[in-house]
């Protein structure tokens, strides 16, 4: 369904012979334009007869490289919510005079899905054209589209009429016999899990009190019994046992005693009868040396007195004025008694290497850090905008007020935000980047890559193919640069 627009509220430009109100009907042969050539940007803000969902957009634009359509309700007049922004030609195509009458339908998923639901009451057009000043740009119609439900009350599927809930309150529905029917069944289901868990439960504690109530008789360990009732002869045996009266002696029990008459000491045994070796003399002579050097070695590693401290100091004299200590590292030193220190390896400063790195990355002038840069600016307004173009005159950039793509002067772009006119322009001839290149460059005197402040995502997204250059001091301009011609404040 057509939504009819009701009237022109305002309309920043159009032609005596091409009024906006052209637009209200649709009609062959008429169109809106602005008023005279030079204009880069018209608009005309239109008031819908009642306040209508739009779900399409029908288009027919004359000469008009970009146009974008808003909307507003009346609860917020002045808060312009986008619905469409096309581009039908391309800077070049208008700035060589290719143009074409050039028809858009736009559909309910072409639209903006987020003001789809809501209902509108003005809608605002904007057309731009800034490459080709000398003709006259707008659009031929432009029609509004809505869809509508409508709700007949009819009761009828087909051939079949629907029926009444009014009319059968005695008969119960199948939503009730069926949830009778599951009620019936979920009371008759047994449950298995809970049976189960209650027979395993009870057999388990079953098992429990018969383990508990047998009497189980304790292992027998006779060896034990004896050692507690204070009988450990009958279990080690005697010590002392002559040979010629045991009837049966073992072999071990022989040596035992000939050792015995031997040396005529007792022997040294275990709990379990084994008998336990005596020391030799040499190793008790070993031992005794062992332990000499382990209390030697534990006087040298405890803490120091004042006294032990100055015989340290002393030991350090000896060692910095002994030879050995100076030629031989890996080995102790006789006359000090300790190793000698590392000699220390020399390594380079790090003061001199950042001067090295410093000393390779190219220098230049800060008054011409910039001397191969022109630029111009979009979308910024006075005081930021003189601001940004102040810091880029005082590195050496030069500017450019109205930039195009025939001569390809305007190296670079400091726009605000994406899809200005001016960014439309220049896509793909300069370098659009934000404006804190040119305050990041100015506030640490080096300039930067300019990938790292793309305002696209495909070219920051690509390798830096310029090294940074280091600004030396030097006297900056003493010229007004605001004294030098800028274009118009718009944000185009």
């Amino acid at each position: 369904m057509i939504i009819k627009l009701a009237k022109v509220i305002s309309c920043s430009s159009e032609h005596a012979s091409n009024p906006a109100t052209n637009l209200l009907q649709h009609r062959s042969n008429t169109s809106w334009r602005c008023a005279k050539p030079g204009e880069m940007l018209a608009t005309v803000i239109f008031q819908l007869a009642e306040p209508s969902c739009i779900t399409g957009l029908d288009i027919g634009n004359y000469r008009s490289c970009v146009v974008v359509v808003s909307a507003s309700t009346s609860a917020e007049p002045d808060n312009w919510l986008p619905i469409v922004n096309h581009q039908f030609l391309t800077h070049d195509e208008a700035a060589n005079g290719k143009f074409r009458d050039q028809v858009e339908i736009f559909t309910k998923k072409d639209l903006n899905p987020e003001t789809i639901k809501i209902k509108f009451d003005r809608v605002k057009v904007t057309c731009m054209q800034s490459a080709n000043l000398k003709e006259l740009f707008g659009l031929s119609f432009i029609v509004f589209k809505t869809e509508v439900v409508v709700d007949l009350g009819l009761d009828i599927f087909g051939r079949f009429k629907m029926k009444h809930p009014e009319e059968d309150k005695n008969n119960s529905s199948v939503d009730d016999f069926k949830e009778k029917y599951l009620k019936m069944i979920n009371s008759k289901k047994p449950d298995y899990k809970a049976n189960l868990f209650s027979k395993i439960k009870e057999t388990g504690m079953n098992n429990f009190s018969k383990r508990q109530e047998e009497n189980k008789e304790p292992m027998k360990r006779p060896l034990l019994e004896k050692l507690e009732a204070g009988k450990a002869d009958e279990v080690f045996g005697t010590k002392t046992q002559d040979p010629t009266n045991s009837p049966s002696v073992n072999g071990s029990k022989a040596k035992d005693a000939k050792v015995t008459d031997l040396n005529d000491k007792p022997v040294a045994r275990t709990p379990f009868g084994d008998i336990v070796s005596a020391p030799s003399p040499k190793t008790a002579k070993k031992d005794a040396k062992e332990e000499n050097q382990r209390h030697s070695t534990n006087r040298r590693k405890r803490s120091l007195s004042p006294e032990e401290s100055s015989s340290k100091e002393n030991i350090n004299k000896k060692k910095q004025s002994c030879p050995d200590c100076r030629d031989e590292e890996d080995k102790i030193c006789q006359n000090c008694g300790k190793l000698p220190q590392p000699r220390p390896s020399p390594r380079p400063e790090r003061a001199t290497k950042k001067r090295n790195i410093e000393a390779q990355k190219p220098t230049k002038l800060f008054s011409k850090l910039f001397e191969d840069i022109t630029f111009s600016l979009s979308g910024y307004v006075n005081p930021q905008r003189d601001e940004i173009r102040r810091k880029a005159l005082q590195m050496g950039a030069k500017y450019i007020a109205d930039p195009n793509t025939t001569n390809k002067k305007c190296t670079h772009l400091i726009c605000a935000f994406k899809n200005t006119p001016k960014y439309q322009q220049l896509k793909g001839h300069s370098k659009i980047v934000s404006h804190t290149f040119i305050e990041d460059c100015f506030n640490e005197k080096k300039r930067f890559p300019w990938r790292r402040y793309a305002l696209d995502s495909k070219d920051k997204a690509e390798s830096e193919s310029e090294e940074e250059i280091l600004g030396s001091s030097s006297a900056l301009k003493t010229s007004n640069v605001f004294e030098e011609d800028t274009d118009s404040d718009s944000n185009y």
